[in-house]
């Protein structure tokens, strides 16, 4: 229950601080891979669009049809592992600005400052892609174990929600783990701080994927909420917050 409130405090303390005009340069790094990625993907489309195989051959256009429709798959295949390397890129090539962006809000909500040099970034981003790695691997995991189990015809209509929520809990795992590197938590405590507080991971990664599937502006506003909310959550559950004069 407490997850829930910390998060309700923690979505009113963002709208706060961007009302004041704060932190609202943390969403330009993720507008600008956002067009980007856009641009690329409307080329791939415009490339798609651009094979026609139908010749007016009864016998050709069959062949073509399926020519076609291997073609169809294998740029949905494509635009799938784009996207996924796409939300890599937001995760991880931007960590260090969204190590950051957790510093500074963290310090202005409790005061607290934190070092930082060129040698803690490049620490920090290779913690990220080992943490990545990591989520990538349970996962999987996770997934296929459920697949195998999803054969039952009882258990196959839940499905797409057992999914949202496997990916939802390692997404908010991997928000959870800019808090917890900041406060000196290595990587396998971490891990275990995450799987202790299930519901924690699950309510930020679910808001993260809630706000991902936006059209177009979701992309770039995801990663920054996602990383303010699990600032004030975490700050909430090891008891820095609430103190007096935080704004």
């Amino acid at each position: 229950m407490n997850s829930i409130i910390y998060h309700f405090k923690g979505l009113r303390i963002i709208f706060e601080q961007f009302s004041k005009g704060r932190f609202l340069l943390f969403f330009i790094p993720g507008t600008v891979v956002t067009l980007l990625f856009l641009w690329f993907q409307s080329y791939t489309a415009t490339v798609e669009e651009s094979i026609d195989l139908t010749t007016g051959i009864s016998w050709i256009d069959w062949v073509g049809g399926w020519v076609d429709s291997g073609i169809s798959k294998f740029f949905d295949l494509f635009d799938f592992i784009v996207e996924q390397m796409y939300i890599f890129i937001v995760i991880t090539a931007l960590s260090p600005f969204n190590t950051l962006l957790a510093e500074k809000l963290d310090n202005k909500l409790t005061g607290r400052t934190f070092k930082s040099n060129i040698v803690r970034l490049i620490n920090d981003f290779i913690r990220m892609i080992f943490v990545v790695l990591i989520i990538i691997i349970l996962e999987s995991t996770f997934i296929i174990a459920w697949w195998t189990l999803s054969w039952l015809p009882f258990l196959d209509s839940l499905s797409p929600i057992v999914y949202q929520v496997i990916a939802a809990f390692f997404f908010g795992f991997s928000f959870y783990d800019f808090a917890l590197e900041r406060y000196q938590i290595r990587v396998f405590g971490s891990l275990g701080y995450a799987f202790s507080k299930p519901l924690t991971m699950t309510l930020t990664g679910g808001l993260f994927l809630l706000i991902y599937h936006i059209p177009y502006v979701g992309i770039p506003l995801a990663p920054v909420v996602a990383v303010m909310i699990s600032t004030v959550v975490y700050l909430y559950q090891i008891k820095k917050l609430p103190i007096s004069n935080n704004n």
